[in-house]
Order: C-alpha cells, then sequence, then structure tokens
C-alpha cells in the first residue's frame, strides 16, 4: 500500500522522508520510548493527504463532508449551484472507485460505499483466527493506471500545492486541527462517512472511548492501534514537536524574528536551511 501511494506524486516520498528525519531528530519516533513509529508517522501523512484538499488561494484544508455540515451551510448550498465535489489532494486507494482513473479527465473524484467481500481480496488473520483481512486496495500495478490517475490529478481545478504548503499544513493539521478526542487518524476515512471516529472504534474494536491520546488505526488489521505505544506525557511532546516545526515555518515565510528562536534573518534562510532548522536535533542534557 505504502509503495503504491509513493507512485502518486513525488511529494509524497519527499514529504515522508522530510517527516521521518524530524521526528527521528526531535527524539520522537522511538515506540521503545513510548512514541510513534516510522510506519505511524506515514499513515498520519496519508490520512492528511486523503482527507485534505487544495483551495484556489493556494491553501489547503480539510475536506468536510456533507453530513458534518451545519444545517445552515446545508441550506445556503441548496440555494446556490450545486458545491463542486471534494477532490483530496491524493485518491484514497483502498476507497478510490476503480473506474474513475478510466473515465473522462474532467470527471469529480468518486469513492466506493463499501470494499468488496470476496475470495480475492479476504485474507484469515494468521494470529487472529476470528479476524479476517481485506486486503483491497488499487495497487497501481500498470503504466497505464498510474498515469490516468496523474492525469486526473493534473486536470483538476485546484493543483497540488507546493511542499512547503503541504509540510505548513501537516504540522498544523495535526498541532491544532485535528480532534484527537473525537476522531481516530484512519485511511478507512471516507467522503460518505467523515473522518473515523472513537466511539465507531470503541463499539467495533473495544477501543477505548474516551483516551487521552492519539490514536491510529492500521489499514488493514483495523483492530490494531498503532499508536497504542503513546503515554499521555509522549503525546503532549509530540504534539508540540509538531506545533513548534510549523511555526518555525510561518515564522521563516513571514520575517518574524522570534525570541523563542534565537536566531537572525530567519526569513532569508534556503528551503535546505529551513528543513534544517525544523530538524534541529534535540539537545540532550549532559
Amino acid at each position: 500500500l505504502l509503495i503504491a501511494y509513493s507512485k502518486l506524486i513525488p511529494q509524497i516520498q519527499i514529504l515522508a522522508s522530510i517527516i521521518k528525519r524530524w521526528a527521528k531528530s526531535r527524539d520522537i519516533n522511538n515506540p521503545s520510548r513510548h512514541t510513534l513509529s516510522s510506519y505511524g508517522y506515514i499513515i498520519m501523512l496519508l490520512h492528511f493527504l486523503t482527507f485534505s484538499e487544495p483551495m484556489s488561494n493556494g491553501q489547503v484544508e480539510t475536506i468536510q463532508p456533507e453530513k458534518d455540515k451545519g444545517q445552515d451551510q446545508q441550506h445556503q448550498n441548496r440555494q446556490k449551484q450545486p458545491p463542486s465535489a471534494p477532490a483530496p489532494i491524493i485518491p484514497n486507494l483502498q476507497w478510490m472507485d476503480l473506474t474513475w482513473p478510466k473515465s473522462p479527465l474532467h470527471t469529480p473524484y468518486q469513492e466506493i460505499q463499501a470494499k468488496p467481500q470476496n475470495q480475492y481480496c479476504l485474507m484469515q488473520h494468521p494470529t487472529e483466527t476470528d479476524f479476517w483481512v481485506n486486503t483491497h486496495f488499487n495497487r497501481l500495478n500498470d503504466h497505464q493506471t498510474t498515469k490516468d490517475l496523474q492525469d486526473r490529478l493534473a486536470a483538476r481545478n485546484h493543483p497540488i500545492p507546493p511542499l512547503a504548503i503541504l509540510l505548513a499544513s501537516f504540522f498544523r493539521y495535526y498541532a491544532f486541527e485535528f480532534d484527537f478526542k473525537k476522531h481516530v487518524v484512519s485511511l478507512n476515512s471516507t467522503l460518505s462517512h467523515g473522518i473515523m471516529e472513537r466511539e465507531q472504534k470503541a463499539e467495533n474494536d473495544g477501543w477505548k472511548l474516551y483516551g487521552q491520546t492519539l490514536s491510529i488505526e492500521d489499514p488493514f488489521e483495523t483492530f490494531y492501534d498503532v499508536a497504542h505505544v503513546l503515554k499521555l506525557a509522549t503525546f503532549q511532546r509530540t504534539k508540540k514537536e509538531f506545533a513548534m516545526a510549523y511555526s518555525k515555518i510561518i515564522d521563516s515565510v513571514t520575517g518574524s524574528n522570534n525570541a523563542v528562536w534565537n536566531r537572525e534573518n530567519i526569513s532569508s534562510q534556503s528551503g535546505h536551511d529551513l528543513i534544517d532548522w525544523i530538524c534541529e536535533p534535540l539537545p540532550h542534557d549532559d
């Protein structure tokens, strides 16, 4: 699945590389010390990319399913022209309608309502004998399918934002926007049902309803919480690191010489310098 996503746009591999370097440098990438694994960060990145859409102003916003909109906003939409269908930065390869890549070029993005349940995609779990893994996703095994998808991403109204915008938006999303008390990071979040909720995971898989830390659903072993290693203190520190990375990018763009940074001329630094700054190793006490 991760390899298939990496074929879609080059930004995915670059973002993943930066995020893994950042997490390791800031000492929040060690499950044995109650911080997230690299796998966990990659799922967080893919959830962000499949549930956010580029806007006309070049920014990125979280997709808001119609069912989650307030009654006033739904009424306004009915009074106006029908809104354009959500167009995530990248399609969700587990839920994308497999006919969409072959449809006319400007056909709106489409998802299936339910995953297929057949002998080709269901596999009994090797250790959890009562659990069947649904392995369905678009594997992008042939060059033409990959090209068709890339053509559709290039043809939509709003192009994929620059790498810096994507990186800043990723940090902002998990520092300030993602409601970890209500939602679960999941690639099974769909446009029709919205972001996976803790209540659903508690009912289906016995997860804690009132968790104090982030939860990340494994894309296939959906009963497994990839973020179960987190403790409250390490989660709070991880969230602080997200906020700090976002602040560094914004201050670099605006030229704000924040006294906290003790750093001069941050607005004149190159992109490489900014990445080095974000990934600055966490100082350790001797």
